[in-house]
This record gives C-alpha cells, sequence and structure tokens, in this order.
C-alpha cells in the first residue's frame, strides 16, 4: 500500500508539474499570434466612434453635443436617460446603442474566433494575462503590434 501511494503521489506530481509548464510557456510565435488578434479588434472598435459621429452628422434634430449629454447620463442604458428627453432622442439613442452593441459584439466574435482557432483558449488566456501583467511580454506583443501596423501588403 505504501508503494502504491507514493507511485500515486509522484504521478500526480509530475502531472502538475508538466501542466503548469504547458500553460505558462509563451512562445514568440504566440506573441505574435497574440498582436494579430489584438490588431484584429483594434481594427473594428476603432471604427466605432468615427461611424457614431457619422451618424448623428446625418440625422437633424440631433448634433454631436447633445448625443454626449445623453450618453453621458445614460452610460448606453436608454433606462438611464434623464427626464426631459424627448421621445424622438430615445429612439436615436436607442438606435446608436444597438449599432455600437453589434460592432462591439462582432469584435468580440474575432476574438473568441481567431483566438480559437490560433492559439487555443489556454495560450490566448496566458497571452492576454502576460500583457496585462506588463513587462517583456508586454513589450514584445507591442513591439509586433508595431512592426504590423506599418507593414505594407
Amino acid at each position: 500500500m505504501k508503494t502504491l501511494t507514493k507511485a500515486l503521489l509522484v504521478c500526480l506530481m509530475i502531472g502538475l508539474s508538466s501542466t503548469a509548464v504547458k500553460a505558462q510557456t509563451l512562445e514568440e510565435q504566440d506573441m505574435k499570434d497574440y498582436a494579430i488578434i489584438m490588431l484584429a479588434q483594434k481594427a473594428i472598435t476603432d471604427k466605432i466612434s468615427p461611424y457614431v459621429n457619422e451618424l448623428i452628422e446625418k440625422q437633424e434634430g440631433i448634433d454631436g453635443n447633445r448625443y454626449a449629454e445623453l450618453d453621458a447620463a445614460a452610460k448606453g442604458d436608454v433606462s438611464k436617460l434623464p427626464a426631459g428627453t424627448t421621445d424622438f432622442e430615445k429612439q436615436f439613442y436607442a438606435t446608436i446603442q444597438k449599432r455600437v452593441k453589434d460592432r462591439t459584439d462582432a469584435a468580440g466574435d474575432v476574438v473568441n474566433n481567431l483566438a480559437k482557432y490560433t492559439l487555443g483558449a489556454a495560450k490566448y488566456k496566458a497571452a492576454k494575462a502576460a500583457y496585462a501583467k506588463g513587462g517583456d511580454a508586454k513589450a514584445k506583443i507591442d513591439a509586433y503590434m508595431a512592426d504590423l501596423s506599418t507593414e505594407k501588403p
């Protein structure tokens, strides 16, 4: 029985140590792939604000200042619009928020699919954590993003 317990303990320790090494190992290609994922997300989300501004400019009866007031009060939630907001403003604000949400969701879908099919969940989470932590990994990923952003086809 003692031998079985020792053998089980050794197997458990080997399994845990190899899992920990696998989960934390980020290779250069993993960091490049994470940089690509971040750039894809940025390509979508960076277009949201100009798109909203364009919609506001095209709409009669509301301007950028009024929209900014509504957004500051509601913070994306139509039910939190202040008293005195007209039905037109409520409807317009709701339409804009739906379009923003659609684009934000699309960016999330892109990230999820790229993460799933390029890095895999474990490596994506490890890269995201390493990036958030800062240090060498963040510097490398930022450098890859800068290089990729300046490359010409």
